[in-house]
């Protein structure tokens, strides 16, 4: 049975990469994103799921990133992801069980209480963890995004 969810909220660093910032004398050099989450968030727009980033960090990887994947809810260098959540189920006139986040850390759970799903990366940290409405078998970076994707939008095992 497919869900009601009609928006995904993502964080990257940890869910859609695996949490390694690869740092030089001019900055962050590049992070590495998985093809297969691509493929599901790109499988999640066909059917019409809005997706948007939220992230504390800012990167022009991201950036670059979210294009490509013709993501245009971007948010960087967000310290209150919980307000931003509010934001986007305003926007689209969406309740609290047609929104769903996926993170990795304790920065993410203090969205709680405005998604209907909360979902985290089996690596994720085990505060997160615990309270989260579902843990994801895969790890960040590695396609937990696409698990997401297929358990909960296109209801298909992954």
């Amino acid at each position: 049975m497919k869900s009601c969810i009609k928006l995904i909220c993502c964080d990257v660093d940890g869910t859609m990469t695996d949490g390694t910032i690869y740092v030089g004398s001019e900055g962050e050099l590049f992070k590495g994103f998985n093809v297969k989450d691509g493929m599901g968030i790109g499988l999640a727009l066909q059917e019409g799921v809005k997706f948007a980033i939220i992230t504390g960090r800012e990167s022009e990887i991201v950036s670059i990133r979210s294009k490509e994947l013709n993501i245009t809810e971007i948010y960087q260098d967000c310290s209150n992801k919980t307000e931003i959540v509010k934001q986007l189920k305003a926007k689209y006139n969406l309740s609290r069980e047609e929104v769903a986040f996926i993170g990795d850390d304790v920065n993410d759970i203090v969205v709680k209480d405005e998604v209907g799903l909360l979902a985290i990366v089996r690596d994720g940290h085990n505060k997160a963890k615990a309270l989260a409405d579902v843990v994801l078998e895969t790890e960040g970076g590695r396609g937990a995004v696409r698990e997401f994707v297929d358990r909960f939008i296109l209801d298909e095992d992954n």
